[in-house]
């Protein structure tokens, strides 16, 4: 196993920052947290974005999940910034070499910048990166029912739904389907072949 891991190292930070037109991925810091709370505390919006338990969180608490899931081993966070302002998250979670594939999500944080293709230009940055740079074969996603805006995203970005884990959340008294959303290597590198 460690000699599968030397010759396929981890990302690191040393790639970042990935540019794109108008947003730039990279590392999320401490002095991001207090731009990012008001997200966090909104449970309204939280209910399509956190797969589990859905809850405001205070400073402490988001320090931790944030991380918690920016491990530096499997799972990494990357801030999205416009004009050097953080307005989102996009993250890679259970990179998994052997397998070769990820699990993928995003949230543009700031309301103010919902609605102008943001989402669109940090997932392909990200897409760019995991399967160019670290030529992974498969990006998943999950998204819970309802959750129309994403389900329109990640099909724009080639994603095809590839199953239904039925009545998988509870939200407010009603349970959800958790669909299944996947993206190979081959689907989004054929159309940059062009």
């Amino acid at each position: 196993m460690t000699e599968f891991f030397s010759s396929h190292p981890l990302p690191v930070v040393e790639k970042l920052p990935l540019n794109g037109p108008r947003l730039t991925l990279t590392a999320y810091n401490k002095e991001d947290l207090a731009t990012l709370l008001p997200f966090f505390q909104d449970v309204s919006t939280l209910r399509y974005y956190l797969p589990t338990t859905v809850r405001p969180f205070n400073l402490e608490q988001l320090d931790l999940l944030l991380s918690d899931w920016n491990d530096g081993q499997s799972n990494f966070v990357f801030a999205i910034r416009h004009e050097g302002q953080i307005c989102g998250l996009v993250n890679l979670d259970g990179l998994d070499f052997p397998n070769s594939h990820a699990e993928i999500g995003i949230a543009i944080t700031s309301k103010l910048q919902r609605g102008q293709g943001f989402a669109s230009e940090a997932l392909a940055l990200l897409l760019d990166f995991a399967f160019g740079e670290l030529n992974l074969q498969r990006i998943w996603c999950r998204i819970i029912s309802g959750n129309d805006p994403s389900v329109r995203l990640f099909t724009r970005l080639g994603f095809v739904q590839e199953g239904v884990l039925r009545q998988h959340v509870r939200r407010s008294g009603e349970f959800r389907d958790m669909l299944v959303y996947g993206l190979l290597h081959n689907e989004y590198m054929a159309p940059k072949s062009l």
